[in-house]
């Protein structure tokens, strides 16, 4: 994929994983736009975070202290599911940091997780929630169902697994969405299971400078199951909003 304008080129963008995901989720944006634009997409430690931490507020800090790290100031923050709901988190914390949001299939409203989990699940029944995420099945390797059984496996990680999960459920965006005041970019897919359209239709109603775009025969993952008509969506979305970038990002706040 080849983008077509460098308009916005010294305006870096930022995308975060889900709580299941890893950074290689974004690898096609990320090279669609690295010609054009500064990528960073770190690992968050979602795993490694003490439990005091596994929080919506602690993962949201290791976020803003990756970035001061970078030297990035002002950035576009894009996120999958949970990295959505901590784009918004910085958005609310940190408003002079977030020029602009991506969001899709963000949880922060409502997320179906993994309900009931048996004691000892099987590999089947895992593959099965794996394919929950995706329309189009043939993208679920067995590499994919390897990481979350380890997960799931894994006393550790899966009480850590429960304590995010919990805290993303108790800090749920709605009365505070109208504090967004930068623009933002809604892509999610009309056959999301896990963030369903409805979910799209409300952020939408509740962020207010909003815009939705459904991307058909796709599920929670956008980036990953249709990279490129999410990244043209995206690049039109820069292309509209970068007036507005230029005046908030001054370049002294960019790295050198």
């Amino acid at each position: 994929m080849k983008g077509r304008s460098n308009t916005v080129e010294k305006l870096p963008i930022v995308f975060l994983h889900g709580i299941f995901g890893k950074p290689g989720n974004w690898d096609e944006c990320a090279h669609y736009l690295a010609p054009r634009w500064r990528v960073l997409v770190p690992q968050m430690p979602l795993f490694d975070l003490p439990a005091a931490q596994a929080t919506v507020e602690g993962i949201g800090a290791t976020v803003r202290d990756r970035l001061e790290a970078e030297g990035i100031g002002r950035a576009i923050i894009g996120g999958n599911s949970l990295g959505g709901h901590i784009a918004l988190h910085l958005a609310f914390r940190e408003p002079a940091r977030v020029a602009a949001l991506v969001l899709t299939g963000s949880s922060g409203l409502f997320e179906r997780g993994f309900e009931r989990v048996p004691r000892r699940p099987s590999r089947e029944w895992l593959t099965a929630r794996v394919r929950e995420v995706f329309y189009d099945g043939r993208h679920v390797t067995e590499a994919m169902v390897d990481e979350v059984t380890a997960v799931i496996r894994n006393r550790a990680s899966a009480l850590q697994l429960l304590r995010i999960a919990k805290s993303t459920k108790q800090h749920s965006l709605r009365g505070e969405l109208h504090r967004v005041r930068c623009p933002v970019l809604l892509v999610w897919g009309a056959n999301d299971q896990i963030t369903p359209p409805a979910v799209a239709r409300e952020f939408q109603n509740l962020l207010p400078q909003a815009e939705l775009q459904f991307i058909d025969r796709c599920g929670h993952v956008p980036m990953i199951e249709h990279p490129q008509r999410f990244c043209v969506l995206l690049e039109q979305f820069l292309e509209r909003i970068n007036p507005i970038l230029q005046k908030q990002s001054p370049i002294g706040d960019q790295p050198k």
